[in-house]
């Protein structure tokens, strides 16, 4: 069953006397349940601002955001509606999204309220994500990087999400904890029939977890796949440019390739293909016209 639809959406941040920034830029995609889906690209692609308009913390410029039938809307003043409390976000920084002076069991109980259990405790959720039971009396500050990730994935755990959010949830963590964090975000929405949508820089994890991968580049989805079939035969010169600049152990002493030129000002997007400028086998109809179709934007592989 799909969970979310993302249809077209776009959304634009303004400030007064400067050009309207176009963070998102007609980006669709889908989740269903028990689907991990993998969001990649650079950082300033738009993953970050995609996956905040999914959870209502920043308006829809256009398009549609559709999560079990029903439209996400932007939150307001007013306490977010109970049909939407099924989506659930692990942010990127689990110092700040955690209250500092609240004790940690506390904050589950929270999440664990608006779900109405009234049987699971904050200590049982925090065995599930690999903590002591005991640990429910401590503060925020009292646990390393990696352990504050795994309380606030308790923390959303305990909603009871249909779709599980994590927006580059590993990236502050140190290298030895991101794949263990990604792995477990994996295992518990799977194992609840919640969808998970991972969002990360990092394709070498994403290749991990993920069923189906979306990449991105300046504001839209530029392919999309099954995970395997993506990583084995990339498509559009973008995918096939970020998965050339991953380090590989091979032993040789190769060195991965560099994807040449930055990311365009989102508020002057180049014309024709976004990504023509830094294409090397960009053609006169990629600077002419935009590719729209799916599920690989490109005008090598336009359908027939």
């Amino acid at each position: 069953m799909t969970l979310l639809t993302v249809d077209d959406l776009v959304v634009e941040h303004r400030t007064p006397g400067r050009p309207a920034v176009r963070a998102v830029a007609g980006a669709g995609l889908t989740v269903s349940s028990g689907e991990v889906v993998g969001l990649v690209g650079e950082s300033g692609c738009g993953k970050s601002t995609l996956a905040r308009a999914v959870c209502g913390l920043v308006p829809a410029t256009s398009g549609n955001i559709t999560f079990q039938g029903g439209p996400v809307r932007p939150l307001g003043l007013r306490r977010r509606h109970r049909s939407l409390l099924g989506i659930q976000m692990v942010f990127q920084d689990p110092y700040s999204s955690l209250n500092p002076r609240r004790k940690i069991g506390a904050q589950i109980a929270d999440g664990l309220a608006v779900a109405g259990d009234t049987t699971t405790t904050p200590a049982d959720l925090l065995e599930r994500v690999g903590l002591p039971r005991g640990f429910e009396g401590r503060h925020p500050h009292e646990f390393s990087g990696g352990q504050r990730q795994r309380i606030a994935i308790a923390r959303a755990l305990a909603a009871r999400p249909a779709l599980l959010i994590g927006d580059e949830p590993i990236s502050a963590l140190d290298a030895s904890a991101q794949a263990k964090v990604a792995t477990l975000m994996r295992e518990l929405a799977v194992s609840s029939g919640a969808g998970l949508l991972f969002i990360s820089h990092d394709l070498s994890v994403v290749r991990i977890i993920a069923d189906r991968i979306a990449v991105m580049y300046l504001g839209k989805i530029v392919e999309t796949g099954p995970t395997a079939e993506v990583w084995a035969n990339p498509r559009h010169p973008y995918t096939k440019a970020l998965l050339g600049a991953i380090p590989a152990a091979d032993g040789a002493g190769h060195l991965p390739a560099e994807l040449a030129g930055d990311v365009p000002d989102p508020a002057d997007p180049p014309g024709g293909c976004r990504f023509h400028p830094r294409c090397p086998v960009a053609m006169d109809v990629c600077r002419a016209k935009e590719p729209d179709f799916t599920p690989v934007a490109c005008w090598l592989h336009e359908p027939a």
